[in-house]
């Protein structure tokens, strides 16, 4: 009878690094087709992507620089904890653009950004 090589125990840090880097992965690739996706104009729609953990953060801004903060922000997790992860953009008009109104995103940002990240996982 041959027993564990390995303390059962041990293989949580595994599944929690796996975790990490899947719950990462998803992030990261929804946040790359939330940015291919935003129709640009002055930019400000794609600045306003907002990444928040546990609760989501209602703030705006007026800048127009890009997703940075955002990426820096998933790429500031640590592999120790599986936080809730709430990406959104806040700006009155965001919901307009969601549903279509602009003629560079017929078909919205977040839903269709979020459908092929389910498909590249699934």
């Amino acid at each position: 009878m041959s027993g564990w090589d390995r303390a059962p125990f041990l293989f949580a840090d595994d599944i929690m690094t796996d975790a990490h880097k899947l719950q990462r992965g998803m992030a990261i690739t929804l946040l790359n087709n939330i940015q291919l996706l935003s129709p640009v104009d002055t930019g400000r729609f794609r600045s306003n992507t907002i990444v928040s953990f546990g609760s989501p953060d209602y703030r705006y801004t007026d800048n127009t620089g890009g997703m940075s903060e955002a990426f820096s922000a998933i790429n500031g997790l640590t592999p120790d904890a599986l936080p809730v992860i709430h990406i959104q953009n806040n700006l009155k008009y965001a919901i307009y653009l969601e549903l279509g109104s602009s003629s560079q995103a017929p078909q919205g940002v977040f839903g269709l950004s979020f459908d092929a990240m389910v498909a590249a996982y699934t």
